[in-house]
């Protein structure tokens, strides 16, 4: 097996993890008995820009989850329902408006479907 996938993917938790990045790279490199910029070149071929790697991560992640909600229309549903409810009570109606249909589109449904739902979670 390559030395560096094991590695790469300790890299890849250690990020996730909010380690820092420099020392991350030098404890897995020594532990693996890896070059640190070896590693790091490995890695970035691997990963992408290290410093980005959380963050493209999260964002696959909630793409999944988007993607899993849009297969499934009762989870979606009640996700975006749950989405509504959590919305500031601080926001004018027609922001309020503009929030409900962008959290349709996210969750990939249609709003008139759930406005029976809508409207008892405004009497709260």
């Amino acid at each position: 097996m390559d030395p560096f996938v094991p590695a790469i993917e300790d890299l890849a938790e250690a990020i996730l993890s909010d380690e820092e990045i420099d020392r991350a790279l030098q404890e897995i490199a020594e532990d693996h008995g890896l070059a640190v910029q070896a590693l790091r070149n490995r890695a970035v071929r691997a990963l992408g820009p290290l410093e980005d790697y959380k963050t493209r991560h999260a964002e696959q992640k909630r793409e999944a989850q988007r993607a899993a909600m849009r297969r499934d229309p009762v989870l979606a549903g009640a996700s975006f329902v749950a989405a509504v409810s959590n919305l500031s009570p601080k926001l004018t109606e027609e922001q309020r408006k503009v929030e409900i249909r962008r959290l349709a589109e996210d969750y990939g449904v249609d709003p008139a479907a759930h406005q029976d739902a809508i409207n008892r979670l405004r009497r709260r």
